[in-house]
């Protein structure tokens, strides 16, 4: 017989990695997912027991050891910032007007002949955002990258290098990166009306922006772009003109008034597509000559479209504007664009969308039957009754509902009289005193004189 086997020898399992100790070896060690699938991070619960004061957070959060990233030197980052705006779409003509935009792709009821007027909006609206819908900057929830933004007071900054990384660090996009630039600038830089009133307004730096805490449009944009490069963003400042404080439409019957500068913003490349923002009117707006501190975030964004109604920029190619959307508008076209209705804040809050608003016109003539329509400023955003408050128009004594349309938003066929004088949308905003929010319009219709309500106003136009 033969000799039994001897044991078989076992092999040693593989030592465990070693623990990386440095902050820069724990992070290439990490195996991140790509980009285009990370989501947003969740808001963190709020704790329910042992809260700490808001002074606490902002401490606990600037306590944290500076970043050990490289910082990159003169010459990477002008190659990294190389990248060149679009290039400039074929110009028309002073003279002559571009073709018509076509401003979505859903399909629209008819317009009026004449252009859709434009008018500026009071700037205090008010983040009102639905769900997040991938990509799309107009209905995505920034609501997690806005509450992070509110953690770093101005007076807590050491530096701009970490107050760019403290603002960022925990989102992977570029856009929600941005957004926090954003946002930050509405709580911590305040216009300085003073100086703009006495024409006293001085060149600023970054870092003189920060350290003041005042700015003018300028200040705003600068500070913005600055912060941006620091993270490797490609952001542009822009100049040109803003249809702001003093403005006003131009009569047709009157001479174009010649170009003139008076506003600057930013032009950026987020995430591989070009974006308008605008944080000086973001952060607020001036209510005669007393600046209030109010956040719009539809400054954040609007289309390169909508955005064009208010701001003409020097350079067209920052328009953005391609020939598939009728290229750049003319000087001529812009100053020159009618007055539109009156629009009031809710109408931002409400998400509503106002270069689809008709009558697009100031005045409505009386004698006539109407047709009023009311969008959602994206695709994206729910028009279920359940979800929306019921939009109706008043003109005399009569009050009209809007009800849904084929086309996606809300419409109604109302008769004018001669002499009504004004015509205004408005929407139900309590019922009994609770929200009227999904209340709808047959229930609306039958609660009508019976029941206690209160209205909010969208926009108004006058009778002629």
């Amino acid at each position: 017989m033969l000799p039994p086997l001897p044991p078989r020898r076992k092999v040693p399992p593989p030592p465990a990695a070693a623990i990386p100790r440095t902050i820069a070896a724990r992070i290439a060690s990490l195996q991140l997912e790509p980009a285009e699938t990370a989501k947003p991070p969740p808001i963190p619960a709020r704790p329910t027991a042992g809260r700490q004061s808001a002074v606490s957070r902002v401490d606990a959060v600037n306590t944290r050891p500076p970043p050990t990233w490289t910082r990159l030197s003169a010459e990477q980052l002008a190659r990294a910032l190389a990248r060149p705006p679009p290039p400039p779409p074929k110009r028309f003509p002073v003279s002559s007007s571009p073709p018509d935009a076509k401003v979505s792709q859903r399909r629209l009821p008819p317009r009026f002949s004449d252009p859709a007027p434009y008018k500026d909006p009071e700037l205090d609206a008010i983040s009102d955002r639905g769900p997040d819908s991938g990509s799309c900057p107009e209905c995505r929830d920034f609501a997690h990258v806005d509450s992070h933004a509110a953690l770093f007071p101005r007076h807590s900054v050491t530096s701009l290098d970490k107050l760019a990384y403290d603002l960022t660090e925990p989102f992977p996009s570029e856009l929600e990166k941005a957004r926090a630039i954003f946002t930050w600038l509405h709580h911590n830089i305040v216009y300085d009306a003073e100086a703009f009133f006495s024409g006293n307004v001085q060149p600023s730096t970054a870092e003189s922006t920060l350290s003041s805490g005042l700015a003018v449009c300028d200040g705003y944009a600068g500070l913005f772009q600055s912060l941006a490069e620091r993270l490797g963003m490609q952001v542009h400042k822009v100049t040109g003109h803003g249809k702001g404080v003093g403005w006003a439409a131009v009569n047709s019957d009157q001479p174009i008034p010649p170009y003139s500068g008076n506003h600057a913003w930013n032009c950026a490349f987020l995430d591989g597509e070009w974006h308008l923002i605008d944080s000086c009117w973001g952060a607020g707006a001036l209510d005669g000559s007393v600046y209030q501190q109010r956040f719009s975030p539809m400054w954040f964004t609007s289309s390169p479209r909508e955005f064009g109604r208010t701001h003409f920029p020097e350079d067209p190619s920052y328009q953005l504007l391609s020939e598939d959307d009728g290229g750049p508008v003319s000087w001529e076209d812009y100053i020159m664009e009618p007055a539109g209705p009156i629009v009031f804040k809710d109408f931002y809050r409400l998400n509503l969308w106002p270069t689809a608003l008709q009558p697009s016109t100031s005045t409505i003539r009386g004698g006539t039957r109407v047709v009023f329509y009311v969008f959602k400023r994206c695709e994206h955003m729910s028009t279920n009754e359940l979800d929306n408050y019921v939009y109706m128009i008043s003109v005399g004594n009569d009050q009209v509902p809007l009800e849904v349309v084929a086309e996606g938003g809300w419409g109604a066929d109302v008769y004018i009289p001669r002499g009504s004088g004004e015509v205004s949308l408005f929407y139900v905003t309590t019922v009994n005193g609770q929200d009227a929010k999904g209340i709808g319009v047959r229930k609306l219709r039958s609660a009508l004189g019976r029941t206690a309500m209160s209205f909010g106003g969208l926009a108004k136009w006058t009778v002629v």
